[in-house]
């Protein structure tokens, strides 16, 4: 997975939470502004001649995905933004996918410690549900979350059918 992708996988996980800098050094690895913002241009730029938007929350220092409310429905009903996890298993794949843009190991008890005891029922209904998968006390995220959550490339194709009434 590349760095957009997982940029945009993070920001549709954390929904109104938004992503910050921070939170993008820790995607890419590096503390680098100008690539920070660079990435965010391009996301921006993906979501041209779309409704979706990019925002940046002041009061909170933090970039979001803004959906209108007509859009939020039709993906809805085509069952797009239907939340499939449940709000704590969708932070436990975040903190996944932090640690392994680190290239840091992500290991059960990593994971308890960053977000407590409970992650052991997060993981299960991760896995159960085939985003992420366990060999040797290792966990990797699975092809899956990109292909569910490639909100820019739904868009595009609604947008051939119905956005264009909005």
């Amino acid at each position: 997975m590349n760095h957009i992708e997982l940029l945009q996988a993070l920001m549709f996980l954390r929904g109104p939470d938004g992503i910050s800098l921070s939170d993008i050094y820790n995607i890419t690895g590096k503390k680098d502004m100008e690539y920070a913002l660079f990435l965010l241009s391009t996301l921006e730029e993906s979501f041209k001649n779309t409704p979706i938007r990019l925002k940046f929350i002041p009061t909170s220092k933090k970039y979001q995905l803004i959906i209108p409310p007509e859009l939020i429905t039709i993906l809805e009903e085509r069952q797009v933004l239907t939340p499939i996890l449940s709000k704590a298993a969708r932070a436990t794949l975040a903190c996944i996918i932090m640690n392994l843009m680190n290239e840091e190991p992500v290991t059960i008890s990593l994971l308890k410690k960053i977000r407590g005891s409970n992650v052991t029922k997060h993981l299960k209904e991760l896995e159960e549900h085939g985003y992420i998968s366990r060999e040797n006390n290792h966990i990797t995220i699975t092809n899956k979350l990109i292909s569910e959550i490639d909100i820019s490339s739904v868009v595009k194709e609604l947008s051939s059918e119905s956005i264009s009434e909005l």
